[in-house]
């Protein structure tokens, strides 16, 4: 039996009992982990370690098919899936060529804020036939995340601005963006409000923002959040010995706080929201 299944970029019809996927975004990945989907590929970017070890454990063994900008069709031919998960965005343009693979549905994810990634969860259970887990499941994570906020110690009111550092400079995330959202649904106050972000270069297109250190300097956070791979990072370095760094209020007061990049900006699903909100109970200033 088979049924009619709308996602962002198409009609799709799918079997009623599928056990097995390909993900080709890890928040898909993130989802199918909670929906107890086995998951045979997952476009990891060539890079097994950009799994968080509470996705990596539930996962086990897959196929790698490459990266998410540019996933490799015969990877994904050979992990044999029931079903494609892809981002609407990204994979728009290779829709007809996965579909030929295995039936295919596209959804919003990089572009994706927080509540549109709990709306996509419950309806890749739709997708999968677990309507009814994929709302416990949420339920669930509704409460875990009041519980936890309720259990944060720092000062809300305090400007935060959350940061990737690469080696173009700063990628800020605005209230747009997953992060960002999540924040602003925590309570936590923005320092990027509109009218400088407005001012701000968007980083692909999307809801990230470019910045340099001297635009960092000029916004000067209360409070920042910084998303990085380990803290002897290189380009972290050049940011902290640059002569804006030392002037920053949020450095000035002990309040930048140092987040792992993959579990925040990389993964946006149940899983990793909830390791980022235990992550903010557990600050101090």
């Amino acid at each position: 039996m088979t049924f009619e299944f709308k996602h962002d970029v198409g009609t799709t019809e799918l079997p009623e009992n599928i056990n097995s996927a390909v993900a080709l975004e890890f928040s898909f990945v993130d989802a199918l982990v909670a929906l107890d989907i086995d998951i045979k590929g997952i476009a990891d970017d060539n890079d097994s370690t950009n799994l968080i070890s509470p996705i990596k454990e539930e996962v086990g063994g897959y196929v790698s098919v490459g990266t998410r900008v540019d996933p490799d069709f015969e990877s994904i031919r050979s992990a044999a899936p029931q079903l494609i998960i892809g981002d609407a965005d990204r994979h728009d343009d290779i829709y007809n060529e996965l579909s030929e693979i295995a039936p295919t549905i596209l959804f919003r994810s990089f572009d994706a804020g927080y509540q549109e990634s709990l709306e996509v969860f419950q309806r890749i259970g739709t997708a999968v036939s677990k309507s009814k887990e994929a709302k416990e499941r949420l339920d669930s994570h509704k409460d875990l995340i009041n519980n936890y906020n309720n259990q944060i110690d720092i000062d809300k009111n305090k400007e935060t601005l959350a940061v990737v550092i690469s080696e173009q400079g700063v990628t800020a995330h605005s209230d747009k963006t997953y992060v960002g959202e999540f924040l602003n649904k925590l309570g936590f106050k923005n320092a990027l409000n509109e009218k400088i972000a407005d001012k701000l270069p968007a980083y692909r297109e999307s809801d990230y923002l470019e910045m340099s250190y001297e635009q960092l300097a000029n916004v000067n956070p209360e409070r920042l959040i910084v998303m990085v791979e380990n803290d002897d990072d290189e380009d972290l370095n050049k940011l902290q010995n640059s002569n804006q760094w030392d002037d920053l209020d949020a450095v000035k007061n002990n309040r930048v706080h140092f987040v792992n990049r993959d579990e925040w900006a990389k993964l946006r699903g149940l899983v990793a929201s909830e390791d980022m909100i235990e992550t903010l109970a557990n600050l101090k200033e």
